[in-house]
């Protein structure tokens, strides 16, 4: 779209975002997974023990050597677990996260805070979990109870509101 119309270049290689260098991604660890930011690729490689990180000086081959990084990166990150990981790079304020599986997520207490999942109740009596909106209005969380419409259930009741908009507008 900003490129003149041409398609992203994305990364062969542990993709988050076609537009950032590495080491931007989301890798395997020995016992799940590691988000990525941005950030400079020899102060990696010294945090995590990875000596072929650290002669990536150029802030450029982050863009330029990508693939070649992030594969260099993803194969050391199996190394270990995830946990081990974020213990070196967390106190170096590098920006990282533990990537969650839904049970973790359902468990973790900064989810549990939130308090995003509500009870809905569709036309037929069907109740089931969802996610709520994560919008806050006036600092208000906001639940409904409703659920999904069935295919065409309101059509007429949206039909009918047209109809009188139509003619108060053209009274």
């Amino acid at each position: 779209m900003n490129d003149g119309g041409s398609l992203p270049e994305r990364s062969k290689n542990n993709n988050a975002n076609a537009y950032l260098g590495a080491p931007y991604g989301i890798y395997q660890t020995e016992n799940g997974y590691l988000a990525l930011a941005m950030g400079s690729i020899p102060q990696l490689g010294i945090l995590l023990g990875c000596e072929p990180l650290e002669n990536y000086i150029e802030i450029s081959e982050a863009f330029d050597k990508r693939d070649e990084i992030k594969e260099i990166l993803a194969n050391h990150l199996l190394s270990d677990t995830t946990e081990n990981w974020l213990s070196k790079l967390e106190p170096a304020d590098i920006w990282c996260a533990d990537v969650l599986n839904w049970n973790a997520l359902m468990a973790h207490d900064g989810f549990k805070v939130l308090n995003m999942i509500q009870e809905v109740e569709m036309i037929d009596g069907y109740k089931y979990e969802t996610t709520r909106c994560p919008i806050r209005i006036d600092g208000e969380l906001l639940f409904s109870s409703k659920g999904s419409p069935k295919l065409g259930q309101d059509n007429e009741k949206i039909i009918q509101e047209f109809i009188t908009q139509n003619t108060t507008a053209n009274a």
